[in-house]
Formats: structure tokens, C-alpha cells, sequence
């Protein structure tokens, strides 16, 4: 009996520890977005990454709640639709994390090998479209109201797209040749790691003689990114830049 007991009392604490653990690592989580985002904020307007990634948390949260409502209510049709919405919100959580998330880089990998539109702003910009018209298709004003949001924000991500594929053309040809490109590359790579980050991408794309967006500069960045390590590479950029069928350049 006292052995029953015990075994009863082990299960009880290693549940509270699991809880504990998930709990922590969750207000971890929200605690990092919240710095990551306001210092965006203060550096200027967010980008359509950061509201997409902001329109996913909402997508997982609002969803969360509509599948508890739904499945009590024994709507198990409508709770399906909602799962599908904490699917969708993950996945853009994943892709458009401003931080580092554990696993993110596989993660992304493997979504993209399945789904290669969404390596071009305005593949992602159509998904989150079709995920807000998904959201609207429920009857709260909550998801009316995050729904909205993600439509907004796919509208942006499209024309960002668009935007962004003239600008890379103009910083394509402002480089003439491959030392130009090394010379601008070694004086913009701030801590000689051989990749750039958004700043110093940034700080590229000036001195080549062109102005971009923050919106664009974070369509280039998704364009030229594809190991998804949040850098882009000195090979990344090379390949791109080299690339004689001006495809990638047209949409991005």
C-alpha cells in the first residue's frame, strides 16, 4: 500500500515538474519575443515577418481557445478547423521567429522542402492570406480580428514582394565585379564571420547606392537566407548575386 502511495506521490511530482518546466519555458519564450519586438520598434516600423510572426502567436492562442469551446460543445467539426489553425499559426511561428527558437533551423528546412513557395515574400505573403480567410470563416470577433490581421498582413508581404525584386536588380548591378564584392563585403562584415546580419546587410545595400524599406531589406534577407540561420553567408550572397537566370530576382 505505502509503495502504491509512493509511486502515486513520484507521479504527482514529476507531473508538477513537467507542468513547471512547460510553464517556464514558456514565459521564457513570450518574455524574449516581448524584448526582441519593442527593440525592433525603437530601430523603426515592424517588418511583415515580425507581424506575421506576431498574427501566428495570436492564430495559436485564439485557436487554443475556440478547440476547448468547440470540443465541449461537441462541434467536432469546428474543433478540426481550429486545430488546423494551431497548425498554421506553429508553422509561421517557426518560419518568422525574430529570435532564435530550439530546432527552428530543421523545422524551417523541413517546411520549405514541402512547401517551396514559401521561400518567396509573396509565397508568404498568399499562405498568410489563405490562413486569414480561414480565421474570418469563424463567427467570433476574435477571430474576425486576428483573421483581419493575417489578411493584412499577406496584402503587405505580396507587395513587399514585388517591391523588393526591382531593388535587388538595382544592388545586383551596382556591384559590378566579384572584388567590388569582396572589398564591400570585408568592410560591412563588422566581425569578420563571414556573413552579414540585417544591420549589416543594411548597411551593404546603402553603400551599394540603393535605399530599401525595412520591409524589403527583410524580403532581401528571406530571399538570400536558405539555411535559415538568420545570417546570410558570404556563399548565400555569392550564389545569388552569380546567378545568371535573373528568376529569383523578378518576385522574391
Amino acid at each position: 500500500m505505502s509503495s502504491s502511495n509512493s509511486q502515486g506521490e513520484t507521479k504527482a511530482l514529476l507531473d508538477t515538474g513537467v507542468v513547471s518546466t512547460a510553464a517556464a519555458g514558456g514565459a521564457n519564450f513570450f518574455n524574449q519575443a516581448a524584448q526582441t519586438i519593442q527593440q525592433a520598434q525603437k530601430e523603426g516600423p515592424l517588418t511583415f515577418r515580425i507581424l506575421g510572426f506576431l498574427g501566428g502567436l495570436a492564430m495559436i492562442v485564439s485557436n487554443g481557445l475556440a478547440i476547448l469551446e468547440r470540443f465541449f460543445s461537441f462541434s467536432f467539426a469546428r474543433s478540426l478547423m481550429a486545430v488546423y489553425g494551431v497548425i498554421f499559426g506553429v508553422i509561421i511561428v517557426f518560419m518568422d521567429a525574430p529570435f532564435p527558437i530550439i530546432c527552428s533551423q530543421k523545422i524551417q528546412t523541413g517546411i520549405h522542402s514541402y512547401a517551396k513557395f514559401l521561400d518567396y515574400t509573396w509565397g508568404r505573403g498568399l499562405f498568410f492570406f489563405f490562413v486569414g480567410t480561414l480565421q474570418v470563416s469563424n463567427v467570433n470577433m476574435l477571430d474576425w480580428a486576428v483573421g483581419g490581421f493575417m489578411i493584412f498582413v499577406g496584402v503587405v508581404a505580396m507587395g513587399v514582394g514585388m517591391a523588393t525584386a526591382n531593388q535587388m536588380r538595382l544592388v545586383r548591378f551596382a556591384v559590378k565585379d566579384e572584388s567590388t564584392l569582396k572589398q564591400k563585403w570585408k568592410e560591412h562584415d563588422a566581425n569578420g564571420d563571414g556573413s552579414l546580419d540585417v544591420k549589416e546587410l543594411t548597411a551593404f545595400v546603402n553603400d551599394a547606392g540603393v535605399t530599401m524599406t525595412r520591409n524589403e531589406i527583410a524580403a532581401f534577407y528571406l530571399a538570400l537566407d536558405k539555411n535559415f540561420d538568420q545570417r546570410i553567408a558570404y556563399e548565400e550572397f555569392y550564389a545569388w548575386w552569380t546567378r545568371e537566370s535573373d528568376h529569383s530576382s523578378r518576385v522574391v
